[in-house]
């Protein structure tokens, strides 16, 4: 293990070279040389890395070694290796240390050969990858320069900038760096809709995997995003999240929290049903096939069953319907032409078919006794990214409760529960309550609303004892 160890940091110093690292190059090649001590090649490396420095002494005795080595004349398998102290050479003593290593010798011995590895980078076109080099060894400057950024301003205009500073010089603000990472500008976090990263930091960097789900988030100024948001949130101001593109520089998505207008996952309600495991699969597959099969219902099915007439005596006035050339009456009018159904049954007919039609797959499972109501809205609040409220736990004062007007309350089906920082918290049994936002801010003293998701029985139970019964906010 200790030689594939060798050729890894042989490796990396070999890449710190042609960067012109020549001090960390040295201590990669001296950490090869520690694990195997007959790597030839990395003696060679060395030595002619110290020589092109101005260690002459080491750069020589390396060589030698080397060439020992490759000869068979030397082992260190019966000579210990020697740990030679760096000696640094005066520059007064010779006229240039380049001459030393470049000079038209005669003596074979002294020549330097450009078909060995260390010189392969010179001349090699590819890009060098040192994203694997050891950290403690090599100095990261992205903490002064930032990382390569794509900056969405709100409105619309983009900006791709070389390097930007997360939370630099507060936590509400984004230093613009230019490359040699001098300072350019800064960026208030409230004038963007979303920054995309090539790189983060350390102590707020992860990992893209299965446990993230892809959200549609709307910010203020109405632009859509589809992201991929990380479940751990650690980060105050803005939300972590990745790029849905597939082959992106910039991978990492950052969108300041202040302007997030809306969010939801881009799932089924199923999947987090089977995610929670409160149905069993096939159970949630034959529902899902009988809930479509309702909405699809014929319209002479539904009439047939709501005016309690047989299925076989409507389809006997439709097929006279039809030969007798009245193909442009409806089927309701057809039936009622024939005496079998009256226009109060028709109209009964058609609120339930449009029901059917609107009825959501959460609804359907309710109805069917296959889960309960607090699990579907459990669901729903993780896929609308709202907090679920147990109202049986909690305590409301009635100078709470009293912040909005009663018919506001019996209309929307709303209460106020409590009040954080200069926030109202709403409960409401609407996942999805944005429209609701601008009524209740017209009419309650707040400058801002946050909505919980409370299960529909609980809440409009609860509603109808405070506000109807006891006449609470009149």
């Amino acid at each position: 293990m200790s030689k594939e160890e060798a050729k890894y940091f042989y490796r990396q110093g070999l890449h710190l070279l042609i960067t012109e690292r020549y001090e960390e190059a040295i201590e990669f090649l001296t950490r090869a040389i520690e694990l195997d001590p007959e790597f030839i090649d990395a003696y060679s490396s060395r030595g002619e890395l110290y020589k092109m420095t101005g260690h002459l002494i080491e750069g020589n005795t390396d060589i030698e070694t080397a060439k020992s080595l490759r000869s068979g004349k030397w082992s260190f398998t019966t000579k210990p290796a020697v740990k030679r102290e760096r000696t640094k050479l005066n520059m007064d003593d010779i006229e240039s240390i380049y001459d030393s290593v470049y000079a038209d010798r005669s003596d074979e011995d002294d020549s330097i050969e450009f078909d060995s590895e260390i010189y392969d980078y010179v001349f090699s076109d590819d890009s060098l990858d040192t994203e694997e080099v050891w950290d403690g060894l090599i100095h990261d400057d992205t903490e002064t320069r930032g990382f390569p950024a794509i900056l969405e301003f709100l409105g619309g205009a983009r900006e791709e900038v070389s390097g930007a500073l997360l939370f630099q010089p507060t936590r509400k603000d984004l230093t613009i760096t230019q490359e040699d990472g001098s300072i350019d500008r800064i960026v208030y976090l409230e004038q963007l809709a979303c920054i995309r990263f090539a790189g983060m930091p350390p102590e707020f960097h992860k990992e893209k995997n299965s446990s993230c789900h892809v959200e549609i988030i709307e910010t203020s100024d109405g632009n859509i995003y589809h992201e991929a948001i990380h479940p751990e949130q650690d980060m105050e101001n803005v939300l972590l999240g990745f790029s849905t593109k597939e082959h992106t520089r910039f991978k990492f998505s950052l969108l300041p929290i202040s302007n997030i207008k809306k969010r939801y996952q881009e799932r089924y309600l199923g999947e987090i049903l089977l995610e929670k495991r409160f149905i069993a699969g096939d159970v949630l597959k034959s529902a899902l096939a009988e809930h479509q099969q309702m909405k699809k219902m014929k319209f002479g099915k539904i009439i047939a069953k709501k005016a309690q007439i047989l299925y076989a005596a409507v389809e006997l006035e439709l097929k006279k319907a039809y030969e007798g050339n009245m193909q442009g009456l409806k089927i309701g009018e057809i039936l009622l032409a024939a005496g079998l159904v009256n226009e109060e049954q028709i109209l009964e007919a058609l609120q339930y078919q449009e029901s059917l039609q609107n009825k959501k797959i959460g609804q359907f499972l309710i109805e069917k006794g296959i889960i309960q109501e607090k699990e579907v809205y459990v669901s729903l609040a993780e896929k609308f990214r709202i907090p679920f409220v147990d109202l049986r736990k909690v305590k409301v004062n009635k100078v709470i409760l009293s912040l909005l007007p009663r018919d506001i309350v019996l209309k929307l089906k709303v209460m106020p529960i409590a009040i954080k920082d200069t926030s109202l918290i709403v409960a409401t049994l609407c996942p999805d309550p944005g429209p609701l936002c601008e009524i209740i801010l017209k009419n309650s003293p707040f400058t801002d609303v946050q909505f919980v998701l409370a299960q529909p029985s609980h809440l409009k139970n609860i509603i109808h004892m405070l506000y109807v019964i006891k006449g609470l906010g009149k």
